[in-house]
């Protein structure tokens, strides 16, 4: 929709940046407090306030495809993000909670090939929506309907939850009793982060924010660069989401039975960078670069998410997954903008500095990830890489640190957790720096 949406609404390519970013900008510090907010009241708030913010700004957003307002489309898409980013920690915690040590990268596989699904046919659908209808902004209005519609699943589910009074299984018990219940908080908690946790941030960073800008640019890069209309563009385009709806569910069982989530987490930002390299300088057709960039968004997402699930205790789960997404969405907000300047810097707005800026992210992903994978094999005993076999193995055996300690935190506060705060605090301000400055200037 990105070439609709820059004639309907009158803007250029940086515009459209910032506007995609309006999603990212606010969770680079929301989902810090989310998950904050979360740990302490638990999930059922958290997905309401959640779902009751997704569905009003998607209300917004179609609202002003009537007027073609790009400010109110702006703070829809602000109020969607901020809703946006909370129920994905909800839901991992409420995952995590349910099945932490069995089946867990199962069900967020289960979770996240939904996801790409729901995403995979609309970006096939939008556009012959619009052409089908003769308006685009009949696409927008079923985006928001389908939003309410899951704002009334999270109710049902709520009211089921309170409704379980009586449950035979012990462990069922316990696991309500957690999703209900009140904790507290300490910030000094983030000085026992291990180094590993903040490899997964930098990972999730470069490789999380460079699928979502990809994303949101593929299609018209595949009209750019190869030729083909917008319909035909947006069919290819969408086939970059079509292996994660057939191979998450597959992975999922693969890596809770046999681990290798390092091995997937290099092998993700490998394929991401040969798929922008295929895309841009060669001429091979752009189902195949599109295929593979689907791969790594297959292999990165599941290792990623379940690997903080491994490395955090529990009471820092939410905490520590809103960090992340945090970091994800910092690197959204940042590539959106640095994407839509690049373009609008060459003669003809094409896209090779952009390429060139994607295979950088990549390859630091791959050093990233390779980095952990040394980590993980030296000082945590392939914690990360652990099928679940093996960690049942070692639970068992009274030999092994492991009985006493089934998590990487750090067992006194480590100075170099002040380094990396910084670091994530000061890409924060330089995507909001960015982001205010082509507000006011535009």
């Amino acid at each position: 929709m990105k070439n609709i949406i820059k004639e309907e609404f009158g803007i250029n390519n940086s515009q459209y940046g910032v506007l995609q970013s309006t999603v990212a900008i606010v969770n680079t510090i929301l989902p810090v407090f989310g998950g904050v907010f979360i740990d302490v009241f638990g999930t059922v708030p958290g997905s309401v306030c959640a779902t009751l913010l997704i569905t009003s700004g998607n209300v917004l957003v179609a609202m002003s495809t009537h007027t073609a307002n790009w400010y109110i489309m702006i703070v829809g898409r602000i109020l969607y993000g901020v809703g946006s980013g909370s129920v994905v920690i909800v839901q991992e915690t409420i995952l995590s909670q349910w099945f932490r040590g069995r089946s867990l990268a199962g069900v967020v596989a289960l979770m996240l090939t939904v996801s790409r699904l729901a995403s995979f046919l609309a970006q096939a659908t939008v556009v012959p929506i619009a052409n089908r209808s003769g308006w685009y902004g009949y696409g927008f209005w079923f985006s928001a309907l389908l939003c309410a519609f899951s704002m009334v699943i999270n109710l049902i589910y709520i009211f089921l939850l309170r409704k379980i009074s009586v449950v035979d299984n012990v462990d069922q018990c316990k696991k309500i009793q957690v999703l209900r219940q009140k904790k507290t908080f300490h910030w000094s908690k983030l000085m026992y982060l291990p180094h590993a946790y903040w490899l997964i941030v930098s990972m999730e960073f470069l490789l999380g924010g460079g699928w979502g800008c990809f994303l949101h640019i593929n299609s018209e890069l595949v009209k750019y660069r190869f030729g083909y209309d917008n319909e035909h563009a947006s069919a290819i385009a969408s086939v970059a989401q079509l292996l994660p709806v057939f191979f998450m569910p597959l992975l999922g069982v693969l890596v809770d039975r046999y681990g290798k989530r390092t091995v997937m987490m290099i092998g993700s930002g490998i394929t991401f960078t040969l798929a922008i390299y295929l895309l841009d300088f060669t001429h091979i057709h752009p189902l195949l670069g599109m295929l593979i960039f689907s791969l790594s968004l297959s292999l990165g997402p599941i290792a990623l998410v379940s690997s903080v699930a491994i490395i955090l205790p529990m009471s820092f789960l939410s905490s520590g997954l809103g960090l992340i997404k945090s970091a994800t969405n910092i690197g959204a907000s940042l590539f959106d903008i640095v994407a839509g300047w690049l373009q609008d810097q060459e003669a003809d707005k094409g896209y090779n500095g952009v390429m060139l800026f994607f295979m950088l992210i990549g390859t630091l992903a791959t050093v990233a990830g390779v980095v952990l994978w040394t980590l993980d094999s030296i000082l945590y005993g392939h914690l990360i890489d652990q099928g679940r076999q093996r960690r049942r193995g070692k639970m068992d055996m009274e030999t092994t640190n492991y009985k006493k300690k089934q998590d990487a935190m750090a067992d006194h506060p480590l100075k170099m957790n002040y380094v990396y705060g910084a670091i994530l605090f000061g890409l924060m301000a330089t995507s909001w720096g960015l982001f205010l400055r082509f507000i006011i200037s535009n």
